[in-house]
């Protein structure tokens, strides 16, 4: 009896060094999770002596070799591709007859793009479809086909005009004063001679007031403002010109009235229909003037225009003649890229500015078909903002030169392979605000491009990088838990197979439920402690010597028996 108890423990002793010579072995092997080997004592017992405190033991068995699926350290690398779980689950491999499952994730592409482990077997998880993750399990597979170009469809900006911007020139808030050049804009003079047939000198005055394009007119008689009788020699009188640019004919005769053209003057501020029937009265100068009457009038064709003050034609190469603007690009269908320029030029003081828009430099397209010159944007668009700085509406018309009728901003062309194509552009959120000019622009096109490089992030979704600064959803990993891992079968190169003792895999997505969350670009490492594992060597060298000096015992005890006479 005492040799098989002896053997039973020199077998016992050998297996645990193999354990622990087994956890030395892989203590650099990813994803390795540590054995632990564990004993029953034997005892032999027959039906009388069941239950019999005097049974003498018969040794030890190794009851059962159980692994221990704490979790490793991470370590991180420069590769992508290779995954930790940070939390319970096991990836899903194909095993071949099964699938098999596994926490060590470097991983790779094989030549058809399919996400695979070190020794072929296919990694499984969610392929996506037209970026939507799809909801059956399946070989994870990486498309290298390059993504096709997509035309700018619809625009949309943010921007915040600073309400300090001025209008050019600005409007002059101080009282008239003909000895301070900084109360009007510029001067004409007119000789008038008086009943007594003296010559006097007649000085009129422009001063910018709060609409667009419009003067305030005041006038001096040898340098006073008023007559004998302190009534002013002209009285309230307001002169509106046109733009830079003219090309527009307001008042409907078949003629586009010229740049910097006298549109209207009167009594009062202006309105569209006063622009529209080309109200323009002449200039009256009356009173006495040491007691002598003063009488003078200054034809509209005689007044001196507004070029030597007033805004520049629009260029977007001079930034004196727009408030703010800047430039951003846009695709066509062909996925080459263009700039569009977008420029807001203060109109006057009632919060209100033209927007003007640009495709690589020009406002304007031939339209194929037809060859007119089209423009992007439409003439006279407007933006207005309520005395909050808040965006009011966009509008076709800037008063007083026409009404203002609520619009959508479309911008016409700017995809050059489709001349036809309407773009959207929302500037909804817009502001006008103390601060300075600032924009947000987004756009939906882009160019073609090719696969640059592949990530999973935490939820494990696996994002595609392309040379064209665009990312794709191209799949998701697939993770499983069991009711017991304890029952899990190893079947070697880290990988496991689910038994009637683990029960089936409960397969589900990372950082879902119990399931833990995609470390990319890292590894789990083996949790082997080898500290632990070499004072374990000990123990088993040990007892395997003492279990020999058992047997050795055991032999010199039956030598003496056999040698007795």
């Amino acid at each position: 009896m005492g040799f098989n108890t002896a053997l039973s423990g020199i077998k016992a002793s050998a297996d645990y060094l193999s354990v622990t010579g087994n956890n030395i072995a892989n203590a650099d092997t990813t994803g390795f999770k540590k054995s632990r080997i564990e004993f029953d004592d034997i005892y032999n017992t027959s039906v009388l002596g069941a239950g019999s405190g005097n049974s003498v033991g018969s040794g030890v068995s190794v009851s059962a070799v159980s692994q221990e699926f704490s979790a490793g350290t991470l370590s991180y690398t420069d590769n992508n591709l290779d995954l930790a779980i940070d939390g319970s689950g096991f990836f899903i491999i194909d095993g071949g007859m099964s699938d098999a499952y596994t926490r060590a994730g470097n991983f790779k592409l094989d030549e058809d793009g399919f996400l695979v482990t070190n020794n072929g077997n296919n990694v499984k998880g969610f392929n996506a479809i037209d970026g939507v993750v799809g909801g059956n399990l399946d070989d994870l597979k990486i498309p290298t086909d390059r993504i096709p170009p997509e035309p700018t469809s619809q625009m949309s900006l943010k921007v915040n005009l600073d309400s300090r911007n001025q209008d050019v020139p600005p409007f002059i808030t101080a009282e008239f004063d003909p000895n301070n050049p900084d109360t009007y804009n510029f001067t004409q003079t007119q000789g008038v001679v008086d009943a007594n047939g003296q010559s006097h000198i007649v000085t009129y005055y422009y001063a910018k007031g709060e609409l667009p394009n419009t003067y305030k007119v005041h006038a001096t008689v040898d340098g006073k403002t008023t007559g004998d009788d302190g009534v002013p020699f002209l009285g309230d009188t307001y002169a509106t010109f046109n733009s830079a640019e003219g090309g527009v004919d307001y008042n409907g005769d078949g003629v586009e009235e010229q740049p910097f053209q006298l549109l209207y003057v009167g009594g009062t501020p202006p309105n569209p229909i006063d622009i529209e029937t080309a109200v323009k009265t002449p200039l009256a100068v009356n009173g006495t003037l040491g007691g002598v009457a003063i009488a003078s009038v200054l034809a509209p064709e005689e007044m001196r225009d507004t070029s030597i003050v007033g805004r520049e034609a629009f260029d977007p190469l001079n930034p004196d003649t727009y408030s703010y603007g800047n430039t951003r690009t846009t695709y066509d269908s062909l996925g080459e890229p263009h700039t569009i320029g977008y420029y807001f030029i203060k109109q006057g003081e009632n919060n209100t500015y033209e927007l003007r828009v640009t495709l690589d430099g020009e406002e304007s397209f031939v339209d194929p078909f037809t060859g007119d010159d089209i423009r992007y944007l439409d003439k006279n668009t407007s933006v207005s903002f309520d005395p909050a700085g808040n965006l009011l509406g966009t509008y076709r018309g800037i008063p007083p030169l026409g009404a203002a009728q609520p619009i959508s901003l479309e911008i016409r062309g700017i995809d050059p392979t489709n001349r036809g194509s309407i773009t959207e552009f929302d500037i909804g959120g817009s502001t006008q605000y103390a601060i300075a000019n600032t924009d947000t622009f987004e756009q939906d096109g882009f160019s073609a491009g090719e696969l640059q490089g592949v990530s999973f992030d935490s939820d494990g979704f696996l994002i595609a990088s392309y040379t064209n600064q665009k990312t794709a959803t191209l799949g998701q990993i697939g993770l499983a838990t069991f009711d017991s891992t304890d029952g899990l079968m190893p079947v070697g190169k880290t990988a496991w197979v689910a038994s009637e003792g683990s029960g089936p895999a409960n397969v589900g997505r990372p950082n879902t439920g119990t399931l833990g969350k995609i470390a990319g670009g890292a590894l789990e490492e083996s949790n082997v402690d080898l500290t632990a594992e070499l004072v374990s060597l000990i123990e088993a060298q040990r007892n395997y010597q003492a279990n020999s000096k058992t047997l050795e015992t055991e032999n010199t005890v039956t030598q003496t028996i056999i040698n007795l006479r």
